[in-house]
């Protein structure tokens, strides 16, 4: 099976000159046919030089958008989504630059599109805890918190917060984009429950997740306490506001 010559990764970064080269060398390598979409937020490492510098050897298929400044994991992919959908991208994913996503499972996420769901995910939890490099405190931490928004929300996600996605395009469509609020975490338990009440199909496939090893993580307590209050202020607006 091929996928879609109108799939598109997007992989934001801030000070990831480590990893950068080796995310775009490693997704393109893969048999089949991926574009890259890297989203920079200034950093001051050189990230986008190295990126530019790549470009040429990728003509067509690795993209570029630099922005001034960090301004938040849930902008860039709002402003990466967008970019897809002006240019018909069939699926759209979501991945980490650090290789805490294993781009191999790449073919999966989609083949689960392709099998029918409308937003499939990679999830840590799905079966069992897989999680490799963390400390028991973040793994703890991580999946109560998908315990804590099934609570809140209903949904049946077993990684709410999971960031490696596939979207069919239409799900990015349908969702009102300027109107997703959360950054961090919350943002990608918005993104899910926004899917799940527009009653697209959502299916979680099991991966492994590794821990960075080079490079320095972006989680701060900020981003987790984002989530907790925002998960509560999202399911109370639910409550209010009409279905789209």
């Amino acid at each position: 099976m091929r996928i879609s010559e109108k799939s598109l990764v997007i992989i934001p970064t801030y000070n990831e000159k480590e990893n950068v080269e080796k995310i775009v060398r490693k997704v393109f390598s893969l048999e089949t046919p991926f574009q890259i979409l890297i989203i920079d937020d200034g950093s001051p490492d050189g990230t986008a030089t190295i990126v530019r510098r790549l470009q040429p050897e990728f003509e067509g298929k690795l993209h570029l958008l630099e922005r001034q400044g960090k301004l938040g994991l849930g902008t860039a992919y709002i402003t990466g989504f967008k970019w897809a959908i002006e240019r018909k991208y069939d699926y759209i994913f979501e991945m980490d630059c650090d290789f805490s996503h294993n781009p191999d499972d790449l073919e999966r996420l989609f083949i689960a599109v392709y099998n029918g769901a409308d937003l499939a995910i990679g999830s840590r939890y799905i079966s069992g805890i897989n999680v490799i490099n963390w400390p028991l405190g973040r793994v703890l931490m991580s999946y109560f918190a998908s315990v804590y928004v099934r609570m809140v929300t209903g949904m049946k996600i077993m990684d709410t917060t999971a960031g490696f996605k596939c979207f069919r395009r239409n799900v990015l469509e349908t969702i009102n984009l300027d109107d997703i609020r959360l950054k961090g975490y919350g943002f990608q338990i918005e993104m899910k429950f926004k899917t799940w009440k527009s009653g697209f199909k959502i299916v979680e496939v099991p991966i492994i997740f590794t821990d960075r090893k080079e490079g320095t993580s972006k989680m701060s307590g900020g981003i987790f306490s984002e989530a907790l209050w925002g998960v509560l202020k999202m399911k109370a607006e639910s409550w209010v506001k009409p279905k789209k």
